[in-house]
């Protein structure tokens, strides 16, 4: 992979109007883009995580019983009767290094994060780690300087999480599991 690539994302944002929190990730890692949808690595654990905090069963790309679409599919339906939306910050980058990681990111451009709240009951955003609030707190200076007069996503609580990264190694499974469980006061 080259780094003068632009890369696009190509996942649409799970939401529908009953949606009322928004989890943002940064940018799909080329493990997620080649299983084709978020958190699709195996060694993240996103949605081990979200199934623990709702006591849920849920399949991951690690589950070879299941086709992915199939996979998918259960994980949208999940997110959606939980009243969970799911996108990423980052529209188009360029990736500096032939891996995944955040900090290789040259950021071109930011998916509408106020379009798609608009179109929601989205009250509350988290994000998933750090480099993920980074991206988004640079998209909200870019959002407040085009439309100082519509702050929708500019008022809106904003959490930091842990990253479900396995990059994020200090973190257990136990730990993301609690932090992660505040999810469940906002819905």
């Amino acid at each position: 992979m080259q780094a003068n690539i632009i890369h696009s994302h190509s996942f649409t944002p799970i939401f529908n109007q009953n949606s009322k929190v928004l989890i943002l990730g940064s940018f799909p890692s080329i493990t997620s883009e080649t299983f084709g949808f978020y958190y699709g690595n195996s060694n993240n654990r996103f949605w081990s995580v979200l199934a623990c905090v709702f006591n849920e069963v849920l399949p991951t790309s690690k589950d070879r019983h299941l086709q992915n679409k199939e996979i998918i599919k259960i994980q949208s339906d999940f997110l959606l009767t939980h009243h969970i939306a799911l996108w990423d910050c980052v529209q188009t980058c360029k990736r500096k290094a032939n891996n995944s990681s955040d900090t290789n990111l040259e950021i071109l451009s930011f998916n509408d994060i106020a379009r798609l709240v608009s179109k929601s009951q989205i009250s509350t955003i988290f994000c998933n780690g750090k480099l993920a609030r980074k991206a988004f707190d640079t998209l909200c200076s870019h959002h407040k300087d085009q439309t100082p007069n519509n702050n929708t996503i500019l008022n809106l609580p904003i959490f930091t999480l842990p990253s479900t990264s396995s990059a994020n190694a200090r973190y257990k499974l136990e730990a993301l599991i609690k932090e992660w469980s505040i999810l469940k006061e906002f819905l």
